[in-house]
């Protein structure tokens, strides 16, 4: 896990970090990070664990403690991603099929405070890929069972399935679901089998249905295995691996999505090639990518208003590469 310093987003420079497979820091196959506050929370898919790691230092971040071990109890066998939401950080395991729910009241002592697996009908949890709370729902993108679970985690102890939505291809196009992100009552999931970014009405938890999806021949060029979606205010922004791309959609009417911006390449001047991690931050949009081992840190005013403002409805059909560094770890 690096630190990257990007106070000056033109001259971004190396901080510090901290590395290694298997004990003591089971930061072996680190699949995603989240981070809240002077703590980082990963998952490491090869080390199957769940590591906070103390950031208060930047220069020195350390482990502060793990939690790991396939099946029964803490399920982490290919832990894939995580969601920290206030006590609790929120993990899916693609291998286990599993969602964990970890007490993070205590950093250096997390304990599993309930967890459920299965595939198929069961529960959908085949192949976990993609995590996402809110006020006591988890969603979870499932690339095996090429679904969207919907997960009543209001008591961590009795983790229960309200609703699914599945299917690869024809009409839900989950095939592989990869990454979930939740705005308002709509859950936008990018599936990578199915080359397409669905939007689906989660108002009803129970009964979730598709709204619209972005798909076919006319954005095969930027859609081809999209691995992450981000939503900022009106606006989702996807990364997909085959394209080697990113792109920008508004989605002020969530029932018809509009492609206002994209860039491709691998190398230069993009560096997008096969894109993992994608996070986007005021007027910054980061994207680290496999293929061209770096963190790319582009520039937008998509979203965002004349006087800087975010918070506002007003999308200006501009994306443009800003500088790459070449750091391969993720966002």
């Amino acid at each position: 896990m690096t630190i990257i310093d990007i106070s000056d987003p033109t001259a971004p420079k190396f901080e510090g970090s901290v590395s290694g497979a298997g004990e003591p820091n089971y930061l072996g196959g680190i699949s995603k990070l989240f981070v809240v506050g002077n703590y980082c929370y990963a998952v490491s898919y090869n080390d199957n664990a769940f590591v906070i790691i103390d950031c208060s230092d930047t220069k020195a971040p350390k482990i502060k403690s793990a939690i790991r071990g396939e099946e029964t109890p803490n399920y982490l066998k290919g832990a894939k991603d995580v969601f920290v939401d206030k006590k609790y950080a929120y993990a899916v395991s693609s291998i286990d099929n599993a969602l964990v729910i970890i007490n993070i009241s205590d950093p250096s002592a997390p304990v599993v405070e309930g967890s459920i697996n299965g595939t198929g009908s069961g529960n959908y949890l085949g192949g976990a890929s993609g995590i996402f709370e809110k006020d006591g729902w988890a969603y979870v993108a499932s690339a095996k069972d090429n679904a969207l679970a919907i997960f009543n985690v209001k008591d961590p102890k009795n983790i229960k399935l309200a609703g699914v939505i599945d299917g690869a291809g024809e009409p839900n196009y989950l095939g592989g679901a990869k990454s979930v992100f939740v705005k308002g009552g709509i859950a936008y999931v990018a599936s990578s089998s199915d080359n397409a970014l669905s939007v689906v009405a989660i108002d009803d938890p129970q009964h979730p249905s598709l709204e619209d999806v972005i798909k076919g021949s006319e954005i095969q060029n930027y859609m081809q295995g999209p691995q992450a979606v981000f939503v900022r205010e009106n606006n989702v922004f996807v990364i997909s691996e085959n394209s080697n791309s990113l792109a920008a959609f508004d989605i002020s009417d969530p029932s018809k999505p509009k492609l206002i911006s994209s860039l491709q390449g691998m190398g230069s001047p993009n560096f997008l090639g096969k894109p993992r991690g994608l996070f986007v931050s005021g007027k910054y949009v980061f994207v680290t990518t496999f293929g061209d081992n770096s963190l790319s840190i582009f520039k937008t005013n998509i979203g965002i208003g004349e006087n800087g403002d975010t918070n506002t409805d007003n999308n200006v059909s501009s994306l443009r590469k800003w500088l790459r560094v070449h750091n391969p770890y993720s966002i």
